[in-house]
């Protein structure tokens, strides 16, 4: 497989150091694998990385507000005959307060703001993202959560319409893991194509 010469997104806002333990840029499993499919919808011009940007700063600034425990899924039940109304029913449940979704992680507004795009762009329709979320809560372990599963559901719908495959996901979160461990932190991280090596 070929490696990308210019690679569209990068996480532009600083990933600070664990406060915990003062280490770098460590990614979660989440941010890889948002960060994957950011980079590759950018890249396959399926997202404008400006127009990415400039919906992450609104939504990143919902971070703060958010409180307490991560809401469970919603439990499949009898009304939810297939999977579309089970995934519908789960956006109802998306997190939210009286100004718009809530997120504990940055992670969790590049999902919802990835998938929000996609739909704008034509690339699946909002009946296309309820099944595919529904199917995807349906066969989720006990005690995922919410964005966990969202971003679960993400990572289908992309394969499912081939913008890319598992093995490509893969590839570009290791790339993402590799560009963290070379950024210093408090600095962008920015993929490189040695990243892809």
């Amino acid at each position: 497989m070929a490696k990308p010469t210019v690679l569209l997104y990068r996480v532009r806002m600083p990933i600070l150091p664990d406060p915990a333990d003062g280490s770098g840029p460590d990614l979660s499993d989440q941010d890889l694998r948002v960060h994957a499919l950011a980079s590759l919808v950018t890249e396959r011009g399926r997202v404008d990385s400006a127009l990415l940007d400039s919906f992450i700063d609104v939504y990143v600034s919902r971070l703060a507000t958010a409180g307490g425990a991560t809401p469970p899924l919603p439990v499949p039940t009898a009304a939810d005959v297939t999977d579309a109304a089970l995934g519908a029913r789960a956006m109802t449940e998306i997190p939210r307060d009286g100004d718009g979704p809530l997120f504990r992680a940055r992670w969790e507004a590049l999902a919802f703001v990835l998938t929000m795009m996609l739909e704008q762009r034509g690339v699946f329709s909002w009946l296309e993202w309820a099944d595919t979320l529904g199917a995807t809560i349906r066969v989720a372990a006990p005690g995922t959560a919410y964005y966990e599963a969202w971003l679960d559901g993400l990572e289908r719908i992309v394969v499912h319409k081939e913008i890319a495959d598992r093995a490509t996901l893969t590839r570009y979160q290791h790339a993402w893991d590799q560009a963290a461990a070379r950024t210093p932190p408090g600095t962008a991280i920015t993929l490189r194509p040695e990243d892809f090596a």
